[in-house]
């Protein structure tokens, strides 16, 4: 073989090697713009509302109180004279904070605590849920949010919903 052959031969090995690598650098950039579109946390849930959660915990709540009617904002900074809290859901209409506490460990415990402090300070009204009330967490949460809510509504009655604890469907009239 000439050296002429084996330099040409070098340069369209190196030539196809090179395309290869720009379109994988291509192929990974597309992804990750994809990626990012669909979700903004690397594990994210889509909402029935559309909103976009971190957990399954979180799923359930806020589909929670998408199908019983109540307007909800998730995750909206809010700054106090106390400090600045991002609350998991803002109830405007009835001006109630839900955190829902999902993790565990020294530093989840002691941001907690802090938030927990700004909404006293502030002299927000705050339904904390905990892990252990998953166990029916629509009756749970429900009672919380009816000791909270006024339940009559611009003289119309606000009838709370019934799941079934096991699959989340609302029940019927035989069940309430």
């Amino acid at each position: 073989m000439s050296q002429g052959f084996i330099f040409l031969l070098s340069v369209v090995i190196l030539s196809v090697l090179i395309i290869f690598l720009i379109y994988r650098i291509i192929r990974k950039k597309a992804y990750k713009e994809r990626a990012k579109e669909e979700s903004t946390y690397p594990n994210s849930f889509k909402c029935i509302d559309g909103h976009v959660v971190r957990s399954k915990g979180e799923l359930i709540i806020d589909n929670y109180l998408y199908l019983i009617g109540l307007n909800h904002v998730y995750e909206k900074k809010l700054k106090t004279a106390f400090g600045t809290i991002k609350p998991d859901w803002y109830l405007p209409e009835y001006n109630i904070f839900i955190e829902y506490w999902g993790f565990s460990g020294k530093r989840y415990e002691q941001r907690k605590k802090e938030k927990l402090n700004i909404y006293k300070k502030a002299k927000f009204r705050v339904i904390s849920v905990e892990n252990f009330m998953f166990n029916d967490i629509y009756t749970n949460l429900g009672r919380k949010l009816g000791k909270l809510i006024c339940m009559k509504k611009n003289n119309l009655s606000f009838k709370m919903k019934k799941f079934c604890p096991s699959c989340g469907l609302v029940l019927d009239e035989r069940f309430l």
